[in-house]
């Protein structure tokens, strides 16, 4: 993907093609993980924190969309996926917040050790997606706006992109349900919204 610098993490090929579904469908992806139900530790696309454990996750995506696809889907999310959250801000500071009774600090990844407390390396708080989205849309600007002569093509789609689309998280809090499925209910719900699955 041309806007992350980094290489995609093992687990993100287990939901490959979801992804280039959703990036060739105008969701631009910055974030993602997949479902996992108890794999263990040592697992070697999933695993994290050492032998004799057990690991889990919520699927997850953020990404970039339009207005439109942003309404969509949380319309979509409301009235057919009550396990999700979905979390969505643009440039403005215009905020929507949806699912779930409109959730709250959410564990994301977490494991189970042998001799040890639960440990969760990483959550959602949607106070710190706030923060990260300021930054994210300044990036548009100082970035990549700058490789481009100003009133060009790309430098005024870029602009648009900063102007008009939301940073939108998608959690969903079902990681059995949807460590079961390539379909998993996150991936469909978000496919849905522009006509693809």
């Amino acid at each position: 993907i041309p806007w992350c610098e980094t290489p995609l993490q093992p687990e993100s090929f287990l939901i490959r093609t979801q992804l280039v579904k959703l990036n060739r469908s105008g969701f631009l992806t910055i974030n993602s993980q997949p479902a996992v139900n108890g794999k263990p530790s040592d697992d070697s696309v999933v695993g994290w924190g050492g032998a004799g454990g057990y690991v889990y996750q919520k699927e997850y995506c953020e990404c970039f969309c339009s207005a439109f696809h942003t309404r969509t889907l949380v319309k979509n999310i409301e009235e057919n996926y009550p396990s999700m959250n979905v979390y969505a801000v643009n440039a403005r500071g215009e905020e929507i917040r949806s699912g779930t009774s409109v959730g709250g600090v959410t564990a994301l990844t977490w494991g189970v050790f042998p001799n040890r407390e639960i440990v969760q390396p990483t959550i959602f708080d949607p106070d710190v997606f706030l923060v990260w989205a300021e930054e994210a849309f300044e990036l548009w600007s100082a970035q990549w706006l700058k490789l481009y002569k100003e009133g060009s093509e790309s430098h005024s789609l870029i602009e648009s992109i900063r102007d008009s689309y939301f940073l939108v998280a998608v959690i969903d809090n079902d990681y059995v349900l949807s460590s079961q499925s390539e379909d998993s209910p996150l991936w469909t719900s978000m496919l849905e919204c522009c006509g693809s699955k």
